[in-house]
């Protein structure tokens, strides 16, 4: 009985975030900073390597700061980049209703993995992935598609850029173009335009300096690695939960992909290539694991979502939810890295 009790608790938490209400904004603070609360014990650090990208010279930065405020700032990432995406998926639609489901799948995926619980450029890398997503879901609509085709491309070009393991954007970015909009040559050259902008000047720039040989080093981070952990067990049970999670949320999405106008069938098929897409990294990049399997919690975020979203009252949701907060705890207060 105080099982069930403990679960039905979890789901009236989960109801919390069905419906919009300035409780639920409340809400996402109060469980990030819950889920977190082993910050007391294990504060973030802050992980980056001359590989990552021109994100590394900006953390180079963070390290400088009072490790007491470490804390604060990622409490502070996560929170606004979680909100960001919860608005730009419900201004698309993507839902029956506004909700926080989005941001409540943000806060718990990103906190499974101790590895995620760090101030990286992965991390910071997620903010521009989440505007690219908002500029690609508008490109059905758009009444100027050029300028918005330049800008999707300008930001992926400069992601890639700032955090190089986020390349298959590049492919995501063509996918979206040739999903939303009928085949037009010129507004494919305007998309590779723009992705090829930040490059151009980059290109220039290590010209005028003499310094095109770290072209040449940056490109031998392409090496196929296998990935090992202290904690194999726990870390496949870890994700294991986490896909059953996503596939749950894709299951909902296709039971009521039918009722879903044209356009935002085609921003899920989007946002499921995105995270495939991004998978692989870890295993051809080197010194990319775990990290940047962040980029995937983006659009993974949305499938979760349908998951706490569409249910009805049922104890299954509850437990999904202590499941993952039961993950989280144990994962980051007792085990500490994989």
């Amino acid at each position: 009985m105080l099982c069930k009790n403990r679960i039905l608790t979890a789901y009236q938490v989960v109801s919390l975030f069905k419906e919009k209400s300035t409780a639920a904004v409340f809400g996402i603070i109060i469980l990030s900073a819950g889920l977190r609360a082993f910050f007391w014990q294990s504060p973030p650090q802050v992980v980056s390597n001359p590989g990552d990208g021109f994100i590394f010279y900006l953390l180079e930065q963070v390290k400088l700061l009072p490790a007491a405020l470490l804390p604060v700032i990622y409490h502070i990432v996560v929170i606004v980049q979680s909100m960001r995406l919860n608005y730009v998926l419900n201004e698309a639609r993507l839902f029956p209703k506004i909700a926080f489901t989005t941001a409540l799948a943000y806060i718990l995926l990103t906190a499974l993995v101790p590895g995620w619980n760090n101030i990286s450029s992965a991390l910071v890398a997620n903010s521009l992935v989440i505007l690219l997503i908002y500029r690609m879901v508008k490109l059905y609509n758009a009444p100027n598609p050029k300028t918005l085709l330049y800008n999707i491309g300008l930001i992926t070009g400069s992601t890639v850029l700032l955090y190089f393991p986020a390349v298959p954007f590049v492919i995501v970015a063509f996918f979206a173009l040739g999903t939303l909009r009928p085949f037009r040559i010129n507004e494919w050259i305007t998309l590779l335009f723009g992705i090829i902008t930040p490059f151009y000047f980059l290109a220039g720039w290590l010209f005028l300096n003499d310094k095109f040989d770290l072209v040449v080093t940056q490109l031998k981070m392409f090496t196929p690695q296998s990935i090992t952990t202290a904690n194999s067990l726990l870390l496949v049970a870890t994700l294991g939960v986490a896909l059953v999670a996503i596939i749950a949320g894709f299951l909902y999405w296709q039971s009521n992909n039918g009722r879903m106008v044209i356009q935002v069938r085609k921003s899920w098929s989007i946002l499921f290539v995105a995270m495939l897409s991004v998978i692989p990294v870890v295993f051809i990049m080197a010194n990319t694991w775990p990290e940047a399997l962040l980029l995937a919690i983006v659009p993974a975020s949305a499938f979760v979502s349908n998951t706490f979203l569409y249910p009805k009252k049922t104890i299954l949701t509850g437990l999904l939810f202590w499941i993952l907060a039961g993950l989280i705890v144990y994962n980051n207060w007792f085990v500490l890295k994989f």
